[in-house]
């Protein structure tokens, strides 16, 4: 019972934050839409991912090292 209250704790102060934290940003961000006399929105803006070029040109290296030992066999070096 005691391990339950204690683990109740900290996960509740952690929730809190978080909701206060979202709030806080929605209601910023809702602030300067409506001063720059934008109509104000609930969705996040999109950010790029900064990882994707990274894995589409390890993707593509993949791709023709395949594609080489297809063509070429396993054993045959470049």
């Amino acid at each position: 019972m005691v391990i339950i209250i204690a683990l109740c704790i900290p996960v509740t102060a952690i929730v809190t934050g978080f909701l206060t934290f979202k709030a806080v940003q929605l209601g910023l961000r809702w602030q300067i839409e409506t001063k720059q006399e934008q109509i104000p929105t609930m969705e996040t803006p999109k950010l790029p991912n900064p990882i994707a070029p990274i894995m589409e040109a390890r993707q593509e290296k993949e791709a023709a090292s395949v594609f080489y030992e297809w063509t070429n066999g396993p054993n045959e070096s470049r």
